[in-house]
């Protein structure tokens, strides 16, 4: 209710709540979910929220964790939809949720700088290779880049042995690299491939039902996508303006901006595409269908994941991942406020914000909330 922005300020929420409040989750939790789902198609941060719920109570554990996630911002965004068809689209709102990004990205930038503290420890290998995540992730816009970054990550980590220190398997708990993929696991791994033909052959060009182009279209997009919701946007406004047709462009920015104005992930403007053409039911299909594949890809990978990850060579290739992970993290939260324009207002709010977060571990809800609260002060009387 409170992860606006989604990807890393939903992360942070979910560190800061269950890491830092209830303790029900450890800081190496979040981080490989953030490394295995940042190598994984679709949404990042419903990606996350899949690993970790899987982590904590497997498949149940999955499933409760995603609907949990996603159910807010869903029925804000119907709403949303209902009213913007109904009435139209009001900037006011908008402009009051400009000041909460500020917060976001100071609640980011905190996050990331609690877990340099915790996790990376004063190592100057390990610190070097965060600052190149940090570079990476403002230097370019690139997916590519930042997947290669990660991936020279877990190399280094490897080759420098940055968790094991050196040791071999004797000294660490193993266990087998060899344990196959049950009947079931491939099955869905079948239908998930069948899902990607579909959609890259233009399957829906040959029915005439809209909920069957929904599915095709966004479990789709679920899979063949990489990097989030920013990197999916354009291609989905290539697809669903330009190509379909489903939408005017002044219709797509609308459900991105209204999409920022809910909690959760932003590609929940997949629920304002799917109102629009099919209604209520259309706007269920299309968020599962966004949602859910890739979400499923990323429990399948946590199974075996999970399976490895006491192994050393996986712990020293972690290690690395992790280091360029929180460079991520603090890299995001620096871009995001290299976007907004500034004013004394939103520069007040967001230092509050990362001193109530950083300093006094102050719940994200009390912090996003109040600068909501400033927010609608401030514009009122502007």
């Amino acid at each position: 209710m409170v992860s606006f922005g989604g990807h890393m300020g939903l992360v942070a929420v979910v560190k800061n709540v269950m890491v830092d409040k209830d303790k029900t989750l450890k800081n190496e939790t979040i981080l490989d979910a953030v490394g295995i789902g940042s190598l994984l198609p679709g949404p990042l941060a419903v990606n996350v929220v899949a690993y970790v719920g899987y982590a904590m109570r497997r498949t149940a554990g999955a499933i409760i964790s995603m609907t949990g996630v996603i159910l807010p911002a869903c029925v804000a965004m119907l709403l949303l939809s209902w009213a913007y068809f109904r009435y139209g689209y009001q900037q006011q709102f908008k402009e009051v949720m400009y000041y909460v990004t500020g917060a976001v990205s100071a609640i980011i930038l905190s996050t990331g700088l609690q877990l340099y503290v915790k996790e990376l420890n004063g190592n100057r290998i390990r610190t070097v290779i965060c600052l190149a995540g940090i570079a990476g992730i403002l230097l370019t816009n690139s997916y590519v880049v930042t997947i290669g970054f990660i991936v020279a990550g877990g190399i280094l980590g490897s080759t420098l042995k940055l968790h094991t220190g050196g040791l071999t398997n004797s000294g660490i708990e193993s266990r087998s690299f060899t344990r196959r993929p049950g009947i079931f696991s491939l099955i869905i791994l079948g239908c998930l491939l069948c899902i990607v033909c579909l959609f890259v052959l233009n399957a829906q060009q040959y029915s005439d039902n809209i909920l069957l182009k929904i599915i095709i279209l966004f479990s789709g997009i679920s899979l063949t996508l990489f990097g989030g919701g920013y990197v999916m946007i354009p291609i989905m406004q290539t697809l669903f303006v330009s190509n379909m047709g489903w939408l005017t462009r002044q219709e797509f920015l609308d459900a991105i901006a209204l999409s920022q104005s809910t909690p959760g992930p932003i590609l929940v403007s997949a629920t304002f595409i799917g109102y629009k053409m099919a209604g209520f039911t259309g706007a269920i299909i299309a968020t599962i269908a966004i949602f859910a594949p890739s979400a499923v890809l990323k429990v399948l990978v946590a199974k075996a994941y999970l399976q490895i990850k006491d192994h050393a060579l996986a712990k020293n290739i972690l290690s690395g991942v992790k280091a360029v992970v929180i460079g991520l993290i603090i890299g995001a939260a620096i871009k995001i406020g290299g976007q907004l324009s500034w004013n004394m207002p939103l520069a007040l709010i967001t230092a509050g914000a990362f001193i109530c977060s950083f300093r006094y571990r102050l719940s994200p809800i009390y912090i996003i909330l109040s600068s909501a609260l400033v927010g609608i002060i401030v514009w009122f009387f502007k």
